[in-house]
Formats: structure tokens, C-alpha cells, sequence
């Protein structure tokens, strides 16, 4: 509780005074808030356990430029890579998603103008929530994590990491945070070397080739450039914790990554459906178990 009260005062640290008084008024002490959404003309609100909160009251486009500015720590010129991208980090592993106009060149965004939309994400610490996972990959099996947006792919890789790289495994990680989220709220002490805001691929092969890390962790796995480089981290013998968007076991299991043999292990997050509980099928290689409202089914494949 206290890790999620610094989170909350830190992301309204980030909120120009009005703004600030609204999202206190409505959400307290911060207690289950996972966003802010600021929208200039629009609706600002919180998400809380997954539903909205009003907190009844717009933003000016110049109130969501200064969200933007305090974000940056006051210079925007050094997040201008981060901002391209459509997000920005911010201090005390605070992440925010921007919107706005793209000024585009060749078919690529060159920069963002005119940003409309924030929605910051507050770091949320779930103990626990890669347990049915983690003694597989600390046997060292190559994990595929996989969901629907939105069902806590990266809470799990997150609480995964936390554990790999720290006692009593203390595995040697090269995490790719790609988006600043992996690293959020975990703190330094761990055995892990992150690899903040490189893209994917090219954070893939400077890690396997400087780095020689026992277990690589990728968040949602997208293009063939991204397949390619896993093909190489397992080429070099390294384990692969990764996650892909997947609505379904089908879907998944018709992955390339999947069909080509990479990966040993299969994890589902989903919607808890019916009564919940535990079960295990006969040959052993699929356990389904119940964590924060969600259902965690784990395949083994090899």
C-alpha cells in the first residue's frame, strides 16, 4: 500500500493545480487507481479496477501541455524520442501515453504536435501473480505469455522478472523495456540489466551479444523483426519470457514462434468464467489456477 501511495502522489506531482484537486477529490488516497486520463476539452477521469471515474472536469489544451512539460521534468527536448513514440517516462516509474497530431515524413511519425490526450499509468505491484509460472521459467523453459489487451501480460512479466532477479534464484536477465513499463516500481536490487526504450529487436541482439543473460524478457512480441530476433536468442541458447496479444489458445498455438518449437511453455490470462478453482489435467501438462480475478491457464509444450 504504501509503494501505490507513492505512485499515486508522484503521478499527481504531474498535474497542473487544478487538475491535481480534481483527481484528489476523486480519488482519495489512490487506493486500486492503475490511470489518469487527461483529455483537453474532454472528459478527465481515473480507472480503478477497471472501471472510470469522473473526476468532472476538462482540461484546456494548455493545461495538457503542462501535464506534458511536468512529465518531462521541464524539457521536453529530451523526451522528444520517447514522445514520437507516443509515450513518455517519467520519474518514480511513472508511464504516460500521449495522443495527438503525428507529423509524418515518408510514412513515419517524425514527431507529435498538438497532444490532446494523457493517460498516465501508475506502477502496480502484484506479489504473487507469476507464481504459477515461475518455477518453469527458472528451470530455465522459454515462456510465452499471452491475452487480450488489458489483462495483465506485463503485471505478470513484471512480478516475473522481480522474482527471476532476486534471492533465491538470482538469474542473470536482460530485460527489454521497450515502453519503460517492465522496470516500473521494482527497484534496483536485482539481477537484471534493462535495456530502457530500445526497440525490440535491436535490444535483443546488443543483450545476447554484450550481455550473455540466461533469461531474456521481451513484452508484446509484434512483426516478423521481432520473431526474427527471438529465433536468434534461442539460436544463442538463451531462455525467452516473452508476451503477445492472443484472444485465444487456437490463435496462439498457430504462432510461428510457437509452431517453430521456440517456446516450452504457454501462459494464458483470462476472464474468470464460472466458479473459478483449480484443476490439472490428467497428463499433467496443463494447470489452470485463479489470481486477482483472473484465470492463468499454463501449457506445457515440451
Amino acid at each position: 500500500m504504501e509503494a501505490e501511495n507513492r505512485a499515486w502522489r508522484s503521478a499527481l506531482a504531474c498535474l497542473p493545480e487544478r487538475l491535481r484537486r480534481a483527481a484528489e477529490r476523486t480519488g482519495g488516497d489512490g487506493g486500486g487507481i492503475s490511470e489518469i486520463r487527461i483529455r483537453a476539452g474532454g472528459l478527465c477521469c481515473l480507472t480503478a479496477e477497471g472501471g472510470n471515474l469522473s473526476c468532472e472536469v476538462s482540461a484546456t489544451k494548455e493545461e495538457t501541455a503542462e501535464t506534458v512539460r511536468l512529465l518531462c521534468g521541464g524539457s521536453l527536448y529530451a523526451h522528444a524520442d520517447e514522445i514520437r513514440e507516443g509515450i513518455v517516462a517519467a520519474e518514480g516509474g511513472i508511464r504516460a501515453g500521449v495522443a495527438g497530431v503525428a507529423v509524418t515524413e515518408d510514412g513515419r511519425v517524425r514527431s507529435l504536435r498538438d497532444i490532446s490526450s494523457v493517460c498516465i499509468r501508475l506502477p502496480k505491484r502484484r506479489p504473487g501473480a507469476a507464481s504459477a509460472v515461475l518455477p518453469l521459467a527458472a528451470a530455465g523453459k522459454s515462456v510465452l505469455v499471452w491475452s487480450a489487451p488489458g489483462m495483465g501480460k506485463t503485471t505478470l512479466l513484471r512480478e516475473l522478472i522481480a522474482s527471476l532477479a532476486s534471492a533465491p534464484y538470482c538469474r542473470r536477465l536482460a530485460v527489454i523495456d521497450t515502453r519503460f513499463e517492465l522496470g516500473a516500481g521494482l527497484g534496483t536490487d536485482l539481477t537484471a540489466d534493462f535495456y530502457r526504450g530500445w526497440p525490440r529487436g535491436a535490444g535483443m541482439e546488443a543483450a545476447v551479444r554484450a550481455m550473455s543473460p540466461e533469461i531474456l524478457v521481451c513484452d508484446e512480441l509484434t512483426g516478423e523483426g521481432d520473431a526474427a530476433a527471438v529465433r536468434a536468442v534461442r539460436g544463442s541458447g538463451t531462455a525467452a519470457v516473452c508476451s503477445v496479444h492472443g484472444g485465444d489458445f487456437r490463435t496462439v498455438l498457430a504462432h510461428p514462434l510457437v509452431r517453430e518449437g521456440l517456446f516450452d511453455v504457454l501462459c494464458g490470462i483470462l476472464p474468470l468464467s464460472g466458479t473459478g478453482g483449480e484443476e490439472r489435467e490428467e497428463d499433467g501438462r496443463v494447470r489452470v489456477t485463479v489470481s486477482g480475478g483472473r484465470r492463468i491457464e499454463v501449457r506445457r509444450l515440451a
